[in-house]
């Protein structure tokens, strides 16, 4: 008798071996090795995320720390990328005064590879906006995502255009489980001291004090993890929405083209007070479905025009 269940959670618990298949570098996520499942064709890739010198911690301390790992591992929603395995290894490794053992661990987790911002840059070049629907399938994608990620006190702390990807064999929009793959609070620090103006779009107002400070924010306490990645998120639909065009008044400008509850909702994300801005699970509180304000996807052929007839200046 067939397992019953979720096809996809079968494949990835009863795969029978990884094969290697490269070494690969990702801009998203570092350096990476692609292996692939056998007998199936799902692609995996697996990354360095822990590595300790070996005096540092005994052998009880090592397994521990790898248990948690797997453990982690065990999570799972469908707009989460999957992690499966975590496993580790002892290895020299070249320092200042000589080679030293390190303990290290790897995470294995699936290989997105269609970003969001790929997927606009298509519709940019055709000059379309996105269809309602398919925004609000984004939102929910997202929220489902990261509402799961605030139950379980895990901040993604890294989105952007380039961090959501669409699983064209699911049809799933996800995003990665970003703590476990990049380190606790790794990625806030690097928003920290990033000087791309790419990046820096994303932060929250409350984060631009502490922009190239010592300050960790870990060690921020006013700091709410989940609200900054709110407006991230905010900003993420803005550059979507207007196909990465720069507007004086964007929201003005969607106004146009989008619902009431559309417009509501991405107001709020980028709520620039964090008091009045609402978390994940305040979010979940707003409708997430289309008003019957406005009748949408009819004004393609204006939007085009209006496309051809400004400037070509955009923002990333």
């Amino acid at each position: 008798m067939a397992k019953r269940g979720d096809p996809k959670t079968l494949v990835l618990n009863n795969f029978e071996e990884l094969k290697f298949v490269d070494n690969i570098f990702c801009p998203q996520r570092g350096q990476l090795r692609l292996f692939r499942f056998h007998p199936f064709a799902k692609y995996m890739v697996s990354k360095l995320v822990c590595s300790v010198p070996v005096q540092q911690m005994d052998v009880n301390q090592q397994q521990q720390l790898l248990k948690q790992y797997k453990e982690r591992c065990k999570i799972k929603q469908p707009h989460i990328f999957y992690t499966i395995e975590s496993e580790s290894q002892k290895t020299m490794k070249p320092g200042q005064f000589g080679q030293s053992e390190v303990f290290q661990i790897f995470v294995f987790f699936e290989y997105g590879q269609l970003t969001l911002h790929e997927l606009t840059e298509r519709r940019q070049a055709k000059r379309y906006l996105i269809p309602e629907p398919e925004v609000w399938c984004l939102i929910k994608g997202v929220m489902q995502a990261m509402h799961f990620f605030q139950n379980n006190n895990i901040p993604h702390g890294m989105i952007t255009t380039k961090t959501i990807y669409f699983d064209e064999e699911y049809l799933l929009y996800r995003v990665y489980d970003q703590e476990l793959i990049g380190g606790r609070w790794g990625n806030f620090i690097k928003y920290q001291q990033t000087k791309d103006p790419e990046i820096q779009v994303f932060l929250a107002p409350e984060t631009k004090p502490f922009i190239n400070s010592e300050a960790s924010l870990l060690e921020t306490a006013q700091i709410n993890p989940f609200k900054v990645d709110v407006f991230a998120f905010g900003i993420v639909l803005l550059q979507c929405l207007t196909l990465f065009q720069a507007f004086e008044n964007p929201l003005k400008w969607l106004d146009q083209f989008y619902s009431k509850n559309l417009m509501t909702f991405i107001t709020q994300c980028i709520q620039p007070d964090p008091n009045k801005r609402q978390d994940w699970i305040g979010l979940y509180q707003l409708p997430l479905e289309p008003s019957q304000d406005q009748k949408i996807n009819e004004r393609n052929s204006m939007i085009q025009s209006h496309f051809e007839n400004r400037g070509q200046k955009t923002f990333r």
